[in-house]
């Protein structure tokens, strides 16, 4: 790496050896403008800031697990407007990423506003103005699940549970920070997109064979 203007930068070579991806994917990612800007130096080499190797890691994720295409990513970092300057906060968007599908925008206005008002006091889901496919599907089992009088007592505790697991999470995050410095943005997905819905699932499973 090059130090310029006390900040360290990648060179390409470096780049494409430290995630695996080429050269000429990189200058592809480049052009879609899914990675920070470069900088040229005299000698008219191209340094990327640390960070995109953070971002290079997160598109083969979203690419390799979710099976995300590259113009749905790009949809995704213009709607999320990902800040290419902070690390953290670049996770966290990215955890925004797989959490919610921006597809099929529904104005707030046509959804039914008393079951939805009744979703937002729960916690369920947030106040605003379009709501998206996962954010409506979920509203959809809510309606679901008010023909039954406990419904809103169970919906609200799971939402309880929810917050615990992700205290938890972060306890897990802050260890292997504390350990390393920072934490891997892939192990952040990857708690967040595999270890949790296994364990749950998995107790779901081991509750349903006890009764």
């Amino acid at each position: 790496m090059k130090m310029i203007n006390d900040k360290q930068y990648y060179k390409m070579s470096e780049l494409a050896k430290a995630s695996g991806i080429s050269n000429y994917t990189i200058s592809f990612y480049n052009k879609k403008g899914l990675i920070p800007n470069s900088i040229n130096t005299s000698k008219n080499m191209k340094y990327y800031p640390t960070i995109t190797l953070t971002v290079l890691n997160l598109i083969q994720y979203l690419k390799e697990n979710l099976n995300f295409s590259i113009d749905y990513i790009k949809t995704l970092f213009d709607y999320y407007n990902v800040d290419f300057e902070d690390r953290e906060e670049f996770v966290i968007q990215a955890i925004e990423m797989i959490s919610y599908e921006i597809t099929n925008p529904i104005p707030k206005n046509s959804l039914k506003q008393s079951i939805l008002a009744n979703a937002i006091h729960l916690g369920l889901l947030e106040d605003k103005e379009i709501y998206f496919k996962t954010e409506v599907e979920v509203l959809n089992i809510f309606i679901e699940l008010t023909n039954y009088d406990i419904s809103t007592k169970l919906v609200r505790e799971y939402i309880e549970t929810g917050k615990r697991l992700a205290i938890l999470e972060k306890q897990l995050s802050d260890t292997v920070y504390q350990q390393k410095g920072y934490v891997p943005e892939v192990l952040v997905l990857d708690i967040l997109n595999k270890l949790k819905p296994f364990i749950l699932n998995s107790q779901t499973i081991n509750a349903y064979k006890g009764a």
